[in-house]
C-alpha cells in the first residue's frame, strides 16, 4: 500500500432509516416492491456537491451488493446525476491502492438501509482528510441519534456529517459529533451529537455549514504549553544563560509573547511557557528542541522561528516579514577647496577656447601685417576671461568679430564659475548611496560579517564577496565596526531601526540601508503536528496578520519611539542633503577665503614696492 497523501474530496455514505418510528409513509413492502422515492435525498446530494466542490467531480457510487432498496437508491442517484451532467463510476471498495487516487476528483456515495450498520462500518480505514455525508433513514424506528453517540469516539475527529430523515415533516436533520477538552482531566472527550443544519425536502439547506471544523477551540483553562526561544524583538528572557531546556519561565517580554497571550485568550487556555535553547544568530542547525514538540511536551514554539524544520512540525503561517539587507556608513563629503576644484572639472573647455582664441588672434594679426606678441595676447586673453582686464584693440573687422565671440564665451565662463561657486557654498550634497546589492559589493568598502553566520545564502557572487570580509563577534559588533571604519554589514530590519536611531547625529542618520533586500525572512511559529488546535491556531494567526495587529505589535516590541526616530533621522539625512532649495543667500563668511587671498596679495605687493624703493636708493647712491 503506497503512502497516502492529503486529498481534498467529499466522501458520502447514505444510510436509509426513520428515527421517529412513523412507518405510515414507507412500509417494508414498499421497499420490497421498489416503490420507495429518494428524490429529496438525491436533491440534497446535488446541493451539497455544488456547495462543497466548486468543480463538479465524478461521483463514485459504492456497490455493497445490498438489497432492493439500495438498488433503487443507486438508480435514482444515477438518474439525478445524469440530469445534472455529473459523471458517475461504480466502485466495490472504499479505499484501496488502486482507487485511492480516484478520490482526488470523486464524490463517493454509499448506501445502507439500517441504522445498526453504522456500528459495523470500519471508520479507521478512512483518511481524516476525507469528508463524509451519512444519510440515515431506518424505517424500523430505531433512534439513530443514540447510535451516533455510541460510535462517537470513532468519528469525532473525522469530517463526518450525519443526515437523519424525518418522514413526517419531510426535512432532513444534519448532525455531527465534536470533540471537546474536559476541564477536570484536560483530556479530549466526545460530545453528544450536535444538530448543525437542516436539508429540506426540495433539496435546499438552511445554512452553508455542512462540515464544520471539529478541532476544539475551548481548552477550559487547561495549559497551553509554549516553548520560547530568544531573539529580539520576538522574545527576551532575563538571565537566560542560567536556564536549561524546558525550564519554566514567567518573565518574558517581546512580540511573540504578546501574540501568544491573544491566542491563549481565544482558546480559553492557561499560558504555560518553557525556555528552549536556540542560537539567535545561526538557528538553522538547532533541532534539539523539536523533540519536545514531537513527544507532546509542548503544544507550540515561538521566539522568531522560521519554516526551516520540514515536516517535523506544523506551522502557524507567516505573521511578520522582515528584510536582511546591507547597512553602510553614510559619509557626506565636507566642504573644502579641493571639492570646489572637483566641481569645476569642466572648466577646461574654456581654457581650450582661450588658447584657441590667442592663436587665431596672432594668425589673423600676422596675416594683416600687424606686429603682435603671443605673450601679450595670452595675458590680455586671460585677463578678459577672468574679468581683470580688457582685450587688445581690434583694427580690422575680423579682429572685432573674433573679440565679440570671445567676450560672449567669457560671459558664459563667468556664469558657469558663479553657478558652481554658488552651488558649492549653498548646496550640501548627499552622501554616497547604494540601491542594489551589486552596487554595495562593487563599492570597494570592507564588509564586517560574523564568520559563523555569513554564508546564509548560496549566491556565488555574494559568497566570493563574503570570503574577503572582515570578522566581527556579533551583529552589534559588526554594526559598530561599520560605523567606525566606514564599512558595510548585514542586519535584520528590527536591529537596523535601533542601530540607525542610536547612531544618529544632530537628528540625521549616519547609517543607511541598501534599497534591495539580500533576503526576506518570514517568521512563523511551530505547532505540534497532531495537535487538535492546528487549524484554529492557523486561522487566528491569519486574521491577526490581515488585521495588521501583528504588524503593530512588532513595531511596539522594537519601540514606537525608536522606529519613529530612525525614520525621522533617515528622512532628515535625505532632506538635509540640500541645505536650501530656493532663495539661498551667500554670506561674507563664505567668501572669507577670497579676502584672505586679496590681503595676502596686498602684503606681497607692499613688500615688492618696498624692495623696489630700497633698490633705487642704492643705485642713486652708487651713481
Amino acid at each position: 500500500m503506497k503512502k497516502k497523501t492529503k486529498y481534498n474530496f467529499l466522501y458520502i455514505l447514505i444510510i436509509s432509516s426513520v428515527a421517529n418510528g412513523d412507518t405510515d409513509l414507507i412500509f417494508p413492502e414498499d421497499r420490497e416492491k421498489g416503490t420507495v422515492n429518494f428524490n429529496s435525498i438525491t436533491d440534497c446530494i446535488i446541493t451539497i456537491t455544488e456547495m462543497e466542490l466548486y468543480f463538479r467531480p465524478t461521483v463514485a457510487i459504492l456497490d455493497q451488493d445490498g438489497n432492493t432498496t439500495e438498488n433503487i437508491f443507486k438508480n435514482e442517484l444515477i438518474d439525478k446525476l445524469t440530469a445534472y451532467n455529473i459523471p458517475q463510476v461504480i466502485i466495490k471498495d472504499v479505499v484501496t491502492e488502486e482507487n485511492y487516487d480516484l478520490y482526488l476528483i470523486c464524490l463517493t456515495v454509499a448506501f445502507f438501509d439500517s441504522c445498526a450498520d453504522i456500528k459495523n462500518f470500519d471508520f479507521k480505514s478512512i483518511d481524516k482528510e476525507m469528508r463524509f455525508l451519512i444519510i440515515i433513514s431506518d424505517y424500523s424506528g430505531n433512534n439513530c441519534v443514540d447510535t451516533l453517540e455510541e460510535i462517537g469516539d470513532s468519528v469525532s475527529k473525522h469530517a463526518i456529517t450525519f443526515i437523519i430523515q424525518d418522514f413526517v415533516t419531510g426535512q432532513n436533520n444534519m448532525y455531527t459529533i465534536f470533540p471537546k477538552i474536559d476541564e477536570k482531566t484536560c483530556k479530549e472527550v466526545v460530545e453528544k451529537p450536535t444538530h448543525i443544519n437542516t436539508c429540506f425536502n426540495n433539496g435546499t439547506v438552511q445554512n452553508e455549514e455542512i462540515f464544520p471544523i471539529k478541532n476544539p477551540n475551548n481548552l477550559n483553562r487547561c495549559p497551553f504549553r509554549i516553548g520560547m526561544a530568544t531573539l529580539f524583538p520576538f522574545s527576551e528572557i532575563p538571565n537566560k544563560e542560567l536556564l536549561k531546556n524546558y525550564d519554566n519561565v514567567t518573565e518574558i517580554k517581546g512580540f511573540d509573547y504578546e501574540i501568544l497571550k491573544i491566542i491563549a485568550e481565544y482558546f480559553n487556555a492557561t499560558l504555560e511557557t518553557h525556555y528552549i535553547y536556540r542560537k539567535e544568530e545561526n538557528p538553522y542547525k538547532d533541532l534539539e528542541f523539536t523533540d519536545f514538540i514531537k513527544n507532546g511536551s509542548l503544544d507550540a514554539c515561538a521566539g522568531g522561528l522560521y519554516r526551516i524544520y520540514g515536516d517535523l512540525v506544523e506551522y502557524s503561517g507567516v505573521y511578520v516579514r522582515q528584510g536582511v539587507f546591507w547597512v553602510y556608513y553614510a559619509e557626506r563629503a565636507e566642504r573644502s577647496w579641493q571639492n570646489l576644484v572637483s566641481k569645476l572639472d569642466d572648466v577646461y573647455f574654456f581654457i581650450i577656447f582661450y588658447i584657441t582664441y590667442s592663436i587665431v588672434w596672432c594668425l589673423v594679426s600676422s596675416f594683416d601685417g600687424q606686429a603682435v606678441s603671443l605673450i601679450t595676447t595670452l595675458i590680455h586673453g586671460w585677463g578678459a576671461l577672468v574679468g581683470a582686464t580688457s582685450l587688445q584693440d581690434p583694427r580690422t573687422k575680423k579682429q572685432k568679430f573674433l573679440n565679440l565671440l570671445y567676450l560672449i564665451m567669457s560671459v558664459y565662463s563667468s556664469v558657469y564659475v558663479s553657478i558652481q561657486f554658488y552651488s558649492f557654498l549653498t548646496v550640501r550634497g548627499p552622501p554616497q548611496m547604494f540601491k542594489t546589492n551589486s552596487a554595495v559589493m562593487e563599492s570597494g568598502r570592507t564588509a564586517y560579517l560574523k564568520n559563523s553566520s555569513k554564508y546564509f545564502i548560496t549566491d556565488e557572487r555574494y559568497t566570493k564577496y563574503a570570503d574577503h570580509s572582515a570578522d566581527c563577534v556579533s551583529f552589534y559588533n559588526c554594526a559598530e565596526k561599520t560605523l567606525m571604519y566606514n564599512g558595510l554589514t548585514l542586519l535584520l530590519q528590527a536591529n537596523f531601526y535601533i542601530f540607525q536611531a542610536d547612531s544618529a547625529v544632530n537628528d540625521e542618520a549616519r547609517v543607511l540601508r541598501a534599497t534591495e533586500n539580500m533576503l526576506t525572512v518570514y517568521n512563523e511559529m511551530l505547532i505540534r503536528k497532531d495537535s487538535p488546535l492546528v487549524a484554529k491556531f492557523q486561522k487566528v494567526m491569519k486574521r491577526l496578520f490581515e488585521a495588521g495587529i501583528t504588524g503593530r505589535l512588532f513595531t511596539e516590541a522594537i519601540g514606537i519611539s525608536v522606529v519613529a526616530k530612525a525614520e525621522s533621522a533617515n528622512s532628515n539625512m535625505i532632506t538635509s542633503s540640500y541645505s536650501c532649495q530656493a532663495g539661498c543667500s551667500i554670506t561674507l563668511m563664505q567668501f572669507a577665503g577670497i579676502f584672505y587671498a586679496w590681503i595676502f596679495g596686498c602684503v606681497i605687493s607692499c613688500l615688492v614696492f618696498v624692495i623696489e624703493i630700497l633698490s633705487r636708493r642704492v643705485k642713486v647712491k652708487e651713481v
